[in-house]
């Protein structure tokens, strides 16, 4: 479970994060939603170590992290698969060791078997084993995307965050990234996905927990169809976009 309690995060004196307050269960799927420049990419660094806070906690699996040391943090971050926003693929790199990179640069087990739990991952987001040896600008935006995902995959994370997943993809490869995030949290048990978007698409095909930030604060908490359903003016804009 993660936890953040009265999270203040301020840049130049100017409030980020205003007292965030957030609950994440496991094994479910949560999204965090917000128009640009609200806070969302600042919470997903402040769970992931990347940023500190002013002041507050950031909780992981029962353990307060303001304190942890650089090996504390290795371990947590083991636990996590990120997705980032373009994939983020070395264009140096080819699909198999973009994939293994972390295992390759490890040297804990054979070539082989890091081949096979590539081919696996691969599998796993509907690309075929085949692509191992091509290179980022051989592939279109969505492989890039579903390739990123088995990169975040392959270590069989506890927690998955995807950063606005669909971004720059065409409406039918968006619609294959929604259902593969419902896919993994399906096959993969007990896995926690944090889904940080501003596409309302996908906040509906997701069916999810939403929290939305906005003003720096929390300013929605509960489920999809309240979330949809809501004449609210801000949430109301944010749908129309």
């Amino acid at each position: 479970m993660i936890l953040l309690k009265n999270i203040y995060k301020a840049w130049d004196g100017t409030p980020v994060l205003n007292n965030i307050s957030l609950d994440i269960e496991e094994g479910k799927i949560f999204c965090l939603v917000g128009m640009s420049g609200s806070g969302k990419s600042v919470t997903t660094k402040l769970i992931l170590g990347l940023e500190k806070q002013d002041s507050g906690q950031v909780i992981i699996d029962g353990k307060d992290t303001s304190g942890f040391s650089e090996v504390q943090w290795r371990e947590t971050l083991g636990k996590f698969g990120v997705v980032f926003q373009n994939a983020a693929l070395f264009s140096s790199l080819n699909v198999f060791e973009n994939i293994g990179i972390r295992l390759l640069e490890e040297k804990r087990k054979p070539k082989p078997v890091i081949r096979e739990m590539v081919a696996d991952s691969l599998v796993k987001v509907g690309l075929k084993p085949e692509i191992m040896n091509k290179y980022p600008d051989e592939l279109s935006g969505g492989m890039r995307k579903r390739v990123g995902i088995a990169r975040a995959i392959i270590h069989k994370p506890k927690y998955l965050i995807y950063d606005e997943p669909t971004t720059g993809l065409d409406p039918v490869n968006a619609n294959l990234i929604d259902k593969l995030i419902l896919d993994i949290d399906l096959e993969e048990a007990g896995i926690t996905s944090i889904v940080i978007t501003h596409d309302f698409h996908t906040v509906a095909k997701l069916n999810s927990h939403i929290v939305m930030i906005h003003d720096h604060r929390i300013y929605f908490s509960g489920t999809t169809s309240a979330f949809m359903n809501s004449q609210d003016g801000v949430i109301r804009t944010f749908l129309s976009r």
